[in-house]
């Protein structure tokens, strides 16, 4: 039976595959719905599930309902369309990965509640179509470290200590490689995330300015694209987002003194968001960016392979 091999991102705000990123947002129906835009519509277990824009609440722990399982067979399914290949009658090997927080408390029962939803293999319909597969192994590695080994290995070998803080959507992520392993001593993983940001933002222009903004209009001038805002708004959200960037270093601090002793690695949607003020703080030395918002699972796939060659 032959193997595939699935990297998958489980975030706070999206999921990601190698080839596929959607927001963690679901839709549940007791009937099929119908078919609009040619939307995808999965069923499991009898209850049908479209994705949705609209996120989810963020959860400390993915394992305490079905949610993130259902969004996994979204991501193997749409990951395997992008690949042109069919699951069924496959093997699958999964690559996940955790903050580094929660790695050493949370990997073992992360780990399970894949094995226990899978125990009888992986039955689903996926726009009306069958699918059945099995489950052979699930790998679980500490998040932006894999990222990391794929895309900056170059940095790895030429410095002793990198630093790598991957900005997300729910939380902020702190890891530190050093001599090319991570080091689970400093373990950090802040729950002032972009959707906080956004937040402030959103609440603070509304106040001042009498403006409602949504995500998209914040990251739209975030990211400096054209916009039809007052430059006054403009110049505040920007001031905001360098206060808040502020407010991050501040607590990273508390595990890591100076930043400008070693290289930092940025990764995450946020990071990419935040590349102005980043640059900009004087607070880092030497900063790279990891641009593919998909490194993460990039990585998983990429380490999962390694480890099955290694045996």
């Amino acid at each position: 039976m032959a193997e595939m091999i699935f990297g998958i991102d489980h975030g706070n705000g999206n999921m990601k595959g190698e080839n596929v990123c959607f927001p963690c947002g679901l839709v549940r129906y007791t009937s099929e719905p119908g078919r609009f835009m040619n939307e995808d519509i999965l069923e499991y277990q009898g209850t049908f599930y479209t994705l949705s824009e609209t996120r989810m609440p963020f959860k400390a722990d993915k394992t305490v309902d079905e949610d993130y399982f259902v969004l996994t067979l979204f991501t193997l399914a749409l990951e395997a369309k992008s690949r042109g290949l069919t699951l069924t009658g496959k093997d699958v090997v999964l690559g996940v990965g955790l903050p580094p927080a929660d790695f050493g408390q949370q990997a073992p029962s992360f780990k399970r509640y894949f094995t226990e939803h899978t125990k009888h293999g992986i039955s689903f319909k996926f726009n009306g179509k069958s699918v059945n597969c099995y489950l052979r192994d699930i790998f679980v590695s500490p998040q932006n470290f894999a990222a990391v080994m794929c895309f900056k290995s170059s940095l790895l070998k030429k410095y002793r200590t990198v630093n790598c803080i991957d900005i997300g959507d729910g939380t902020v992520d702190l890891l530190v490689i050093r001599n090319g392993k991570p080091d689970l001593s400093v373990r950090v993983s802040d729950r002032s995330g972009m959707a906080v940001l956004r937040s402030e933002i959103s609440n603070t222009i509304q106040q001042n300015y009498g403006i409602h903004l949504d995500s998209s209009d914040v990251e739209q001038v975030l990211m400096q694209e054209e916009t039809i805002l007052d430059e006054e708004i403009v110049l505040e959200i920007q001031r905001m987002a360098e206060n808040w960037l502020q407010r991050i270093i501040n607590k990273l601090h508390t595990h890591v003194t100076d930043f400008r002793t070693n290289p930092a690695v940025f990764l995450g949607g946020g990071s990419l968001l935040l590349r102005k003020q980043i640059e900009n703080s004087t607070e880092f030395k030497y900063v790279e960016f990891i641009e593919d918002v998909r490194a993460n699972a990039i990585g998983y796939e990429k380490l999962t392979a390694a480890r099955l060659r290694r045996g």
